[in-house]
C-alpha cells in the first residue's frame, strides 16, 4: 500500500482528506505566546475569524522532523509499503528539506515533491496524487502525474491589505508605509516552475 503524506498547508478540506486517505502533517501557527498546530489545535474557521478580530499576526513555522516521523510511523503501522510525501514550495519554506530528512530514515521507500506552491496548489497536487494511487499508478507514474498538474497551475492572489506580506518579512516598513499611502492592492502570481 502506498501512503499520500502532506503538509496543511494543502488547505484540502477534512471530508477530502479523510475520503481519500491523505495523512497530514501540521505546520505551525504562532500567535503572540501561543502555539497551535495547525488543523489539530486550530481549525481554518478560527483562525480566519483570529486573523480578522484579533490585533496580533500570526506567524507559522515548519513542522519539524518529529512530526514527519510520527506519520511515517503511523502509515507503517497501518500497513503502508511505501509512501509520498508533498509538501508547500521549498521556496517558502523549509518543509520540504525536513520531509526530505524524514524521508531518509523512513523504514520504508518514501519520495518527497516540491509542490513548488502553497495552499491548493498543494492541495491539488495532492489529490491528483491520491487519485493516482487509487487508480493503481506506481509511485514513479505518480511523481509524472503531478509534474504535468503543476505544469499548468496558476494561483493569482489578491490582497486587500499590505499588513501580511510586512509581518511575514515579504515587505519592508517603508514599502508598507508608502503601499497603504497609495492604496496599493497587490496582486501576486506564484511560479510553479520555481516555487
Amino acid at each position: 500500500m502506498l501512503a499520500i503524506i502532506c503538509d496543511s498547508t494543502c488547505d484540502i478540506p477534512q471530508p477530502m482528506i479523510e475520503d481519500y486517505d491523505i495523512h497530514v502533517v501540521p505546520q505551525y501557527v504562532i500567535w503572540g505566546e501561543e502555539q497551535y498546530r495547525d488543523r489539530v489545535d486550530i481549525q481554518p474557521k478560527e483562525f480566519y475569524q483570529r486573523l480578522v478580530s484579533d490585533k496580533v499576526r500570526p506567524t507559522t513555522s515548519q513542522a519539524t522532523l518529529g512530526d514527519f516521523k510520527e506519520v511515517i510511523d503511523r502509515v507503517v503501522e497501518k500497513g503502508a509499503s511505501e509512501a509520498i510525501i508533498l509538501t508547500v514550495s521549498s521556496a517558502m519554506s523549509g518543509t520540504y528539506e525536513m520531509a526530505k530528512r524524514a524521508a531518509d530514515a523512513a523504514p520504508i521507500p518514501v519520495s518527497v515533491i516540491d509542490s513548488k506552491g502553497p495552499t491548493m496548489t498543494l492541495g491539488w497536487q495532492v489529490l491528483a496524487a491520491a487519485r493516482a494511487r487509487d487508480q493503481g499508478a506506481s509511485r514513479e507514474e505518480i511523481h509524472q502525474k503531478v509534474a504535468e498538474g503543476r505544469e499548468k497551475m496558476v494561483q493569482v492572489v489578491a490582497m486587500q491589505t499590505l499588513d501580511y506580506l510586512q509581518t511575514g518579512g515579504r515587505i519592508g516598513d517603508a514599502a508598507k508605509w508608502v503601499g497603504t499611502l497609495l492604496r496599493v492592492k497587490p496582486v501576486v502570481t506564484i511560479n510553479h516552475q520555481t516555487g
